[in-house]
């Protein structure tokens, strides 16, 4: 391709070829720049007159086409051109901004809408779960309590598949130790309703209920804690707000502690009596929750010291921890 130095100054192709010839002699006649141009005559005289009308060449007496010097006429198009490229940019920030406007959901209501009344919040939570395809990170507060309709942090039910074609959906729960250790059933009632396939995590305190649905859309409650008598929720967009969620889910997952299901066997105890004593329960609230005798869970512990070769709980978690017991 032949390059045109002049092109965004606005000369023409034939121009942006002449001028150049012209400044390295000392005039032409139209058929001889004609010639070195490969120009048709009649061309080489338009671009001449081009580049005259543009103060960047003069006619002889001659007969033949002289060249003016470049910055006095090129100049003010360079001047013209930059401020034509100022105004363009202007212009193009004012319709990004528009654009945006318009089309990325900054609106408010595009990104935050509110859910109002108990059958209301219970469709709303109900199709978000079945419409899920890839993934449910859920901050579940109340242990193994009905679901309510306020509470999108609550276990969903369900087989753990996404409702078009039977995807496996990966449920990602965190519950609280408080909801763990009150419950009659221990673990196994805390985890009611959550799908056999889903990896749980426990910590002291939960921030908020919360249900993120494919990191797409999140729920939740606008009560904090309390149910009202007429239950709102929020339903989030994607936008930072998401994100912020979606963040703060994984920085609560991370510091979580994983939660076994209830097994058979003496190994199946001693693996939920050492998730528990990594949460910090107590000798009697693990008693409690898996229905033995406070001197078998110490047993236990004392069996698992033996094993690792410490001699103290603290050393005794920090074994579990390195030889991926935890996992």
């Amino acid at each position: 391709m032949t390059e045109r130095p002049f092109e965004a100054l606005g000369l023409s192709a034939d121009a942006d070829r002449a001028y150049p010839l012209l400044v390295a002699t000392r005039g032409l006649a139209v058929a001889e720049l004609a010639r070195q141009s490969g120009l048709p005559a009649e061309a080489a005289r338009a671009a001449c007159r081009e580049l005259a009308a543009r103060g960047l060449a003069r006619r002889g007496l001659d007969d033949r086409w002289y060249p003016l010097p470049p910055h006095e006429g090129l100049l003010p198009l360079l001047s013209r051109a930059q401020e034509q490229l100022v105004r363009g940019r202007e212009l193009l920030d004012r319709l990004g901004v528009e654009y945006q406007r318009v089309h990325e959901g900054h609106r408010v209501e595009e990104v935050v809408q509110a859910v109002q009344g108990a059958s209301a919040v219970r469709a709303r939570l109900d199709r978000v779960r079945r419409h899920a395809r890839e993934e449910l990170l859920v901050f579940a507060r109340g242990g193994g309590e009905e679901p309510g309709p306020d509470a999108p942090g609550e276990p969903p039910g369900g087989s753990g598949t996404g409702a078009a074609g039977g995807s496996a959906v990966r449920y990602r729960v965190v519950v609280e130790r408080a909801d763990v250790e009150k419950d009659p059933d221990g673990a196994d009632g805390a985890l009611d309703g959550v799908p056999p396939g889903a990896q749980v995590r426990v910590v002291d305190r939960l921030p908020v209920r919360l249900c993120v649905a494919d990191r797409a859309v999140a729920l939740v409650p606008l009560a904090a804690d309390t149910p009202p008598p007429d239950p709102v929720m929020l339903v989030i967009g994607a936008s930072g707000l998401l994100d912020a969620l979606v963040m703060l889910f994984e920085s609560v997952w991370s510091g979580g502690v994983p939660l076994a299901r209830s097994g058979s066997g003496h190994a199946a105890l001693q693996e939920r009596i050492l998730g528990m004593l990594v949460m910090g329960s107590t000798d009697a609230a693990m008693a409690r929750s898996l229905g033995v005798a406070v001197r078998t869970v110490q047993r236990r512990i004392a069996a698992m010291q033996h094993a690792a070769g410490v001699d103290n709980r603290i050393q005794l978690v920090w074994h579990a921890a390195r030889s991926g017991w935890l996992d």
